[in-house]
């Protein structure tokens, strides 16, 4: 059964949503186009204010951010917040909602980072500002200078992918680690696919050559583990922090799950693989049409926060 069978009307209006929101309209510049509809991925509705959360600007060692602080939030418990979008899209408003949840259930302060995207700073750009970010959360909270008691790191999509391709580059640095790792249906493996998968019709092999073309146009290989963190040696995943990794059963990045749990189950790496039948890739973005939205992040949070 596809996903555009499940007889669900809300699944259905997400992905009309989507076909209407993603797909350019004639004439228009395909990246600007893209760049507006992963802003409006999840707003089916207006969005409504956040009434509930702060967000307060920020400069993570030259890397535009936002904090974003729920009522109880504890300053050194800290989340950083990677965003999907294909490396060339997405942004601070585009993820606001999913890192407000968060920051709600998590009681983490949660950065939400503002990378340099392509095709105007291709790679490595959006990953050493990744990791700039996440140094800098390290020793700098909402309030200002002060270690984190605790940091986990999130990150959807091609947000997923820079977060592990950053746990690679730390374990090769020898540098701290995240105390937990969060995937939300990321991209683990950018080569040419070995098989052909359908997936839901957002996100699909040509889509992620597509992407690639402009990310990394000068990349010998799109096998290399800081584009394609499948390919980690058994000894860096041993190393990975404790790691949810979260898709949908009807994406095309499935397999890019299912690879990187069996890869960190091989080196005995600590790893949740939690997979939700019959939804949009990151559902999560429509947290007030889809269930299943609020309950992913939810899992999120609770894992990120240490509470399973």
């Amino acid at each position: 059964m596809s996903i555009s069978e499940t007889g669900r009307p809300d699944i259905a209006r997400a992905l009309d949503h989507l076909a209407a929101t993603m797909t350019p309209p004639p004439g228009a510049d395909p990246i600007q186009a893209m760049r507006d509809g992963v802003d409006r991925y999840g707003d089916v509705e207006p969005r409504a204010p956040l009434l509930d959360v702060d967000v307060n600007p920020a400069d993570a060692d030259g890397v535009r951010a936002e904090w974003l602080l729920a009522g109880d939030a504890r300053p050194d418990h800290r989340l950083v917040y990677l965003h999907g979008g294909g490396w060339v899209a997405g942004g601070l408003y585009s993820h606001r909602s999913i890192c407000a949840h968060l920051a709600r259930r998590s009681r983490c302060a949660v950065l939400s980072v503002d990378y340099r995207l392509a095709p105007e700073h291709p790679f490595p750009a959006g990953l050493d500002d990744s990791l700039a970010a996440i140094r800098w959360a390290a020793r700098n909270g909402p309030d200002g200078p002060g270690a984190a008691q605790h940091l986990a790191l999130a990150g959807d999509s091609a947000g997923g992918n820079l977060a592990a391709a950053a746990c690679v580059r730390l374990i090769a640095a020898g540098e701290p680690l995240p105390d937990r790792l969060a995937l939300l249906c990321a991209a683990l493996d950018v080569a040419p696919p070995k098989s052909v998968a359908a997936g839901d019709g957002n996100v699909d092999a040509a889509g992620v050559a597509m992407m690639m073309s402009l990310y990394a146009p000068g990349a010998e290989s799109l096998e290399r583990v800081e584009l394609s963190p499948v390919n980690a040696t058994t000894d860096t995943l041993r190393r990975f922090p404790p790691t949810l990794i979260q898709a949908s059963g009807a994406e095309y990045l499935l397999g890019d799950a299912q690879r990187f749990m069996a890869r960190l189950t091989e080196a005995r790496g600590r790893a949740v693989l939690s997979i939700w039948p019959d939804l949009p890739h990151v559902w999560h973005a429509f947290t007030s049409l889809l269930p299943e939205a609020p309950a992913a992040l939810d899992e999120v949070a609770d894992f990120l926060g240490g509470r399973s």
